[in-house]
């Protein structure tokens, strides 16, 4: 029966971790600064982040669509374990222990800030918000998925504090097993950044007048300068 929980564990485990990927992706493709300051990592490259930030956030269409993408791919990963019902779910995993339905010696008391998550019925909470955008992906066509989305989008600071309290219940489930556990995902993104600086340099030498004048209406003239000029 022991085998039967590490088993169901493990799943649990591979679930987060794409989940986290995906919304790593998502946030890093939408807004390049907002996910390197917020992890506090340092772009491989010299560029202005602001600049950087609106090309890839703004005007690269290819990588608003992976975002979406990325993001709604993270709903229904995330989802399976947010749950009572769905074969993976760590409410049922928690029902089972309680119920004596499977062995382990695994303590509950580290489930609590899960179930915490899940059976907050508020609208606006992050589950509930997170289960209805995952129904309405179900049976709705792409477009209105996209209406929904933009609608019901939890903030990744939303997003990320949840993660961080499954995190943290994994890492406390495998630490009573004298286990390690890897959660670590930025290794995974190096090929984006590498993208990101092509994406960078290639709007610093582009010839569209409309494209130019896009970018110095946007920017102060001494900053869009600078990038216009700079060789890095």
């Amino acid at each position: 029966m022991e085998k039967e929980f590490d088993i169901i564990l493990g799943k649990i485990y591979l679930l987060y971790y794409k989940a986290k990927i995906y919304l790593g992706e998502a946030h890093l493709i939408q807004t390049p600064k907002g996910y390197l300051e917020k992890f506090d990592i340092d772009m491989p490259f010299k560029c202005d982040l602001d600049i950087l930030d609106y090309l890839v956030g703004r005007r690269t269409s290819t990588y608003s669509t992976l975002s979406n993408k990325c993001w709604i791919l993270f709903v229904l990963e995330i989802t399976k374990i947010l749950s009572y019902r769905e074969s993976f779910g760590i409410g049922k995993l928690y029902n089972k222990i309680l119920n004596r339905n499977i062995d382990t010696e695994i303590q509950l008391e580290c489930f609590r800030p899960i179930l915490q998550l899940i059976d907050n019925k508020c609208q606006t909470g992050i589950v509930n918000k997170l289960m209805f955008l995952r129904d309405k992906h179900y049976a709705h066509t792409d477009a209105e998925v996209e209406q929904l989305t933009n609608r019901l989008f939890p903030t990744y600071n939303e997003a990320w504090d949840m993660m961080f309290v499954i995190e943290q219940f994994l890492k406390d489930i495998y630490g009573q097993k004298d286990s390690d556990v890897d959660l670590e995902i930025n290794r995974h993104f190096n090929g984006y950044l590498r993208e990101f600086r092509r994406t960078y340099e290639y709007f610093k030498t582009i010839q569209d007048p409309i494209e130019k004048m896009i970018l110095r209406n946007h920017f102060d003239n001494e900053k869009i300068q600078a990038y216009f000029e700079s060789q890095e």
